[in-house]
């Protein structure tokens, strides 16, 4: 099916450009729980407000999620860096098995990224807990969805 046929075809299904929430990716979180993944990508990343963050990308296996992806994000942001350094250093060691140094860390968007690329393939045991906060500046109930990784028992 060439772009002309997929348009038409879209239209034809009731999209209208006009009215449907193009912003609705269809991703809901994954329902909390226990699940089996694969690490399949370590990246460093930085947002247009300077907010930086470790990011890695979990494929999960479990029948029903299979191919889904989870991002396990590890936010430096002041509030959150030394939680999140713990966290990170912490999983490396536990679970990829990776060690890091602190020279590593000083260097997190490329050391740490790099050390961790070893780990590519690497089955965890992921688990998934959403909670529930108001946000101070609008008064709305938001939701985050926490993880947890242990060393995975492959199948």
């Amino acid at each position: 099916m060439n772009l002309k046929e997929l348009a038409q075809k879209m239209l034809e299904e009731g999209f209208n450009p006009h009215q449907t929430n193009v912003d609705d990716n269809g991703y809901d979180n994954l329902p909390d729980g226990i699940y089996d993944a694969i690490l399949e990508d370590v990246q460093f990343r930085v947002n247009e407000k300077g907010t930086e963050w470790l990011s890695l990308t979990f494929t999960i296996i479990n029948e029903g999620y299979e191919n889904r992806k989870y991002f396990a994000n590890y936010w430096l942001t002041e509030k959150q860096l030394e939680q999140n350094i713990k966290k990170l250093w912490g999983h490396a060691a536990q679970v990829f098995n990776v060690e890091l140094t602190v020279d590593d860390i000083a260097n997190i968007e490329t050391a740490v990224v790099e050390k961790l690329q070893e780990a590519l393939g690497t089955q965890v045991e992921l688990e998934l807990k959403t909670s529930r906060y108001k946000d101070k500046r609008t008064g709305e109930m938001k939701e985050f969805q926490n993880f947890k990784l242990s060393s995975g028992v492959p199948f």
